[in-house]
């Protein structure tokens, strides 16, 4: 039976800078040396997209963590230090890392919700520095403490509902260079290994998803439900650059773990990630740039809500929405400024309930047919042709269609953020865990 004080928890975060570095890398490289060490692991590398709405997050707001059984954690901690610095310095200390190791304890209530609120909260670096040095936890940060936050959400996150994602590097020579890999064969992969990957590729925009932009260590990632679906994946794509190693991570993407918390719209915060249930009160409308926007309320105030020119299609079917209807969308909270209210920026919409869309037109004359005009507001209508008035005759409510049903509707891939439950997986069970492969999960090609 394993020995609760031989489990050693390890964190990183922040340790990528804006021009420079990747937080799965290094701990990539932390898990290469662990595995010439055999270290045992105990379950895939975890990578926790925290809250997609803080403002000061490098890119995609990712903590990394292992879980590994060893007898020494000042000796795991030493090579993380080692590792991560080497980076701090590449990155010419423009980056605030922070490493966070746990051993001997279980996860507990208290570290658990802490990271849980990480997902749609912006939390204190105090809150954290207490948590860490009430249950011991060893802990170093280079440049800043911030990191601190995410590294211990993502240490204390337990992935309920989770992904995989494999995630494959570069060699360094290659970083300013433009990533190739034949599309037609990201393609191929991605329609014969759906639903089992998602977000390859976005038919509507014409766009490859896998690859990012950067000048980061990361050559591509794909991201599903099975690991070893994942490098089957990996092995039917054409690259024309030799890749250097690959890692597959445990992972809260596409689980919509972000927006999991029901709010009252007073309660709502800026930066907040946020799921809201309520009635439409105003017809959605067009403004400059091609952006959509439209007014909720519940019982307690309401909010704007906008559908932004990049979630393309997604915006047709927010105009189709009226007043009275019943609705719950996710998304971020954008803070207000001089000239907005603050707004929620959907990520999803789910109709609850349709209310009827109605217009009116004026009655018909009894003689002719022929629509009616009103002689002015309480005065009834009357028919220019056949000169006949009616002070009785009301205007006629017209149901019109509605172009929309009781259904979730998402913006198309290529507007999706990480946390992005995508449809096909809404009605996927994502608690099923499988069990650490150690020769599947991290492979080198040197």
């Amino acid at each position: 039976m394993l020995s609760k004080n031989k489990v050693i928890r390890l964190a990183l975060d922040d340790v990528d800078s804006p021009t420079y570095g990747c937080t799965t890398f290094s701990l990539s490289l932390i898990i290469n040396q662990l595995i010439e060490e055999k270290v045992k692991f105990l379950d895939y590398p975890h990578l926790v997209r925290l809250n997609p709405n803080i403002p000061w997050k490098t890119r995609g707001n990712g903590s990394v963590s292992l879980t590994v059984e060893h007898d020494d954690p000042e000796h795991i901690f030493r090579i993380a230090k080692k590792i991560v610095y080497k980076s701090y310095v590449e990155a010419d200390k423009k980056s605030t890392p922070a490493i966070v190791l746990f051993y001997g304890q279980d996860l507990n209530d208290e570290l658990i919700s802490f990271s849980e609120e990480a997902l749609y909260k912006v939390l204190s670096v105090k809150r954290a520095k207490l948590l860490l040095e009430k249950y011991n936890f060893l802990y170093k940060t280079y440049g800043g403490e911030i990191g601190l936050v995410g590294a211990l959400s993502g240490l204390s996150n337990t992935l309920t509902e989770h992904t995989y994602e494999i995630i494959c590097y570069r060699y360094p020579e290659n970083y300013l260079k433009p990533r190739k890999i034949d599309p037609y064969s990201i393609i191929e992969m991605s329609n014969k290994t759906y639903p089992y990957t998602y977000n390859n590729y976005d038919p509507l925009t014409n766009r490859i998803l896998i690859t990012p932009h950067g000048p980061d260590p990361i050559f591509f990632g794909i991201r599903g439900l099975f690991p070893k679906i994942l490098v089957k994946a990996f092995n039917m794509l054409k690259m024309e650059e030799k890749p250097s190693h690959y890692v597959i991570f445990k992972t809260n993407q596409g689980t919509n773990s972000h927006l999991k918390t029901l709010f009252k719209i007073k309660d709502i915060k800026p930066y907040y990630s946020v799921k809201v249930r309520g009635k439409v009160k105003t017809r959605p409308i067009i403004k400059e740039g091609g952006h959509v926007f439209f007014l909720l309320e519940d019982e307690s105030s309401n909010i704007t809500c906008a559908a932004y020119e990049p979630t393309k299609s997604f915006r047709k079917i927010i105009l189709n929405l009226r007043p009275a209807d019943i609705i719950e969308v996710g998304g971020g909270i954008r803070p207000p400024t001089k000239k907005d209210n603050m707004t929620l920026n959907i990520e999803y919409l789910k109709v609850l309930e349709l209310a009827e869309d109605l217009s009116y037109e004026n009655p018909k004359c009894s003689k002719c047919g022929r629509h009616m005009k009103s002689i002015g507001k309480g005065k009834g209508f009357k028919c220019d042709k056949c000169k006949i008035k009616s002070t009785t005759a009301n205007k006629i409510a017209i149901k019109n269609p509605r172009n929309i049903k009781h259904d979730i509707y998402l913006p198309p891939p290529s507007a999706h953020r990480h946390l992005t439950k995508p449809l096909q997986y809404y009605r996927i069970d994502l608690t099923k865990n499988f069990l650490l492969e150690k020769n599947l999960f991290f492979k080198s090609f040197k």
